[in-house]
């Protein structure tokens, strides 16, 4: 009978202090998941207890999810170029275009309504794929070749506009987006529409995979089949379409459109958001649940404070933090998730090895060669 080795058998201390380390990564792991959904509800029982009259109310509840319904089809339009380790700095502007389509097509144009949203969000599903194309084709940065596009489409909105704001549109225009269903506006159900489809396709459909696969890794994706290329197009085009989307939104909800942009305001919020629900639920990976739910933290807080009696610097200053905050706990969360890899494909390794004992047939003897004569 062979006699355990010091090595194979754990000491007593260790044997100690297993559980409770296993506890404690349970424990982080879980705070990692749900920690921004906790201080989402945090938030909405401070503020609550403080302004009960104001802001626990539904009249509050449904006019941030309305006034947040951009911000959150932005985010996707976002999101879904960032699975493929692209950044679309183009997103404001893109949505500012489909503000102004809309309202020119349909007040100086005479435009029928939903001829007037079509073109809008073909306008906008084309500037996505121009910003694949330069990407992929032309081999820009994702970040300058946005970047430029929103400088373009600032000139393109003011050209279009002449330079004035349109100050009403047809009263169509509005009631596509303000009327109320069962005490929400329609905003918030395509919203909620805008979600459900994108978490669809993310979870269930080979798209969303192919989509994540070429943002891990592209050579490897490239080696399985699958062309970066164009997925990454792909994807800036999606990106396109949901700004048009949310432009269009955003036109019903102003009843107006700024020849300057309205809005270029919403981009720190709408990356805030990206980056701070990324954080959420699946550490270091964007996904629509974190999205959502970072928003909705981001905005009533904003709302919180405003009813504080906070200065008007306090919501910048909230988004910008949020931002930095939020980059910095992603990458945490990226290098977390590589590392715990790392020490998987190590105990695989470990696991193999020890199935390959030398009693085993088709293991090789690893003392044949060490005989005695």
């Amino acid at each position: 009978m062979t006699t355990p080795t010091r090595e194979s058998v754990p000491s007593a201390a260790v044997r100690r202090h297993q559980p409770s380390a296993r506890s404690i990564g349970a424990l982080s792991h879980r705070l990692g998941r749900y920690g921004l959904l906790l201080l989402l509800v945090l938030t909405l029982v401070s503020f609550s207890l403080a302004r009960p009259e104001e802001f626990a109310t539904w009249d509050n509840v449904k006019s941030t999810l309305d006034q947040q319904t951009p911000v959150i089809i932005g985010g996707l339009a976002v999101m879904i170029p960032l699975l493929t380790d692209s950044i679309d700095l183009s997103v404001g502007a893109n949505i500012s275009l489909a503000n102004i389509l809309t309202a020119g097509l349909t007040t100086n144009s005479g435009l029928s309504t939903p001829l007037a949203v079509v073109a809008a969000i073909l306008a906008t599903t084309a500037v996505g794929l121009i910003n694949g194309l330069i990407v992929e084709r032309l081999q820009v940065t994702s970040f300058v070749a946005t970047l430029g596009m929103a400088t373009l489409l600032g000139g393109v909105g003011l050209a279009y506009s002449h330079s004035a704001d349109i100050l009403t549109v047809p009263s169509a225009v509005t009631s596509m987006v303000r009327t109320e269903i069962l005490g929400l506006p329609l905003s918030v159900y395509y919203g909620i529409v805008c979600l459900l489809v994108t978490a669809l396709v993310l979870r269930y459909l080979p798209v969303g995979r192919k989509l994540r696969a070429v943002g891990a890794n592209p050579r490897a994706a490239a080696l399985s089949g699958i062309q970066p290329g164009l997925y990454r197009v792909a994807a800036f085009t999606l990106g396109g379409t949901l700004a048009g989307v949310a432009g269009v939104v955003l036109t019903g909800q102003l009843g107006s459109a700024t020849a300057s942009g309205a809005a270029n305001s919403l981009l720190l919020p709408i990356f805030a958001a990206v980056f701070l629900g990324s954080t959420a639920f699946t550490p270091g990976r964007q996904n629509v649940t974190g999205l959502f739910v970072a928003v909705l933290f981001l905005a009533f807080v904003s709302s919180g404070l405003v009813l504080l009696g906070a200065p008007l610097w306090a919501s910048p200053l909230v988004n910008g933090a949020a931002l930095i905050l939020a980059v910095a706990l992603s990458s945490w969360a990226l290098r977390i998730r590589a590392r715990r890899f790392r020490v998987q494909q190590l105990k695989q390794m470990d696991r193999e090895e020890d199935g390959a004992s030398p009693t085993s047939p088709a293991a090789p003897n690893r003392n044949a060669g060490l005989s005695s004569d």
